[in-house]
């Protein structure tokens, strides 16, 4: 259950925190700030969230989607860092598990504390995963398929054209190609940096089509209709 968020003082702690273990600290995580006036407070509602141990991103995704609602719904936390940053800190034993000496090795801050710098934001890593759950639903597994510590290949390689993940069209086209629904994963071979039809390829074609098409008003099919014959091997598998 959350009934409050991180203030100020909290996101200090919390970030604290992290760098403390990136310095090879083992400190316990401080879920007290999640508890304490000082470090936090109320979001004037209780929110039914379970923190258990979730199998995959997405399914992480589709707790917080059934929770918080869509994109309208939840509009009341959109851009709040105190609400997201807490909710890291509420999952963060299950995004930065322990290793068994009790050390840890948390990626970079803006993965918990959602960043004032907007191009580190879609680094966050609850904040991002109910985005791309909200927006795209199943087609979004093909990215949020791996265990909650890691990020995906998929997702890691597009986040170097994060404007892609805003098209709706280019990601689900991208999950028809490369979701293998059998494995539940990505297919083999679509998060090689350099093979035909590959996610990076994908994107290197993104990066040509933009520049005379609106890559925001096309639909799948505008897609495959345009599409080099590379991804064939996708398409076909």
């Amino acid at each position: 259950m959350i009934e409050r968020k991180l203030n100020e003082a909290g996101l200090i702690e919390f970030e604290n925190f992290i760098l403390e273990l990136r310095n090879e600290g083992t400190p316990s995580t401080p879920i007290y700030l999640l508890n304490e006036d000082s470090t936090s407070e109320p979001i004037g509602e209780s929110l039914p969230l379970v923190n258990t141990n979730f199998e995959t991103r997405y399914l992480l995704g589709e707790h917080l989607v059934d929770t918080l609602g869509g994109t309208a719904d939840a509009a009341r936390f959109f851009g709040d860092r105190g609400f997201w940053s807490g909710l890291a800190l509420f999952w963060f034993d299950l995004l930065c598990p322990a290793r068994d000496d009790g050390s840890r090795k948390p990626s970079k801050e803006y993965n918990y504390i959602l960043s004032e710098n907007f191009n580190h934001r879609p680094r966050h890593s609850v904040f991002t995963t109910w985005q791309l759950v909200s927006r795209y639903g199943e087609d979004a597994k093909f990215l949020l398929n791996g265990a909650l510590p890691v990020r995906g290949e998929l997702v890691e390689q597009l986040m170097a054209r994060q404007y892609l993940l805003s098209c709706e069209g280019v990601i689900r086209t991208a999950s028809q190609l490369y979701y293998d629904p059998e494995r539940n994963t990505y297919k083999k071979g679509a998060a090689a940096r350099k093979s035909a039809g590959c996610i990076a390829r994908y994107i290197s074609w993104m990066d040509q089509l933009k520049v005379n098409y609106d890559l925001f008003a096309m639909s799948p099919d505008d897609f495959f209709s345009l599409m080099p014959a590379e991804f064939d091997r996708f398409r076909q598998a």
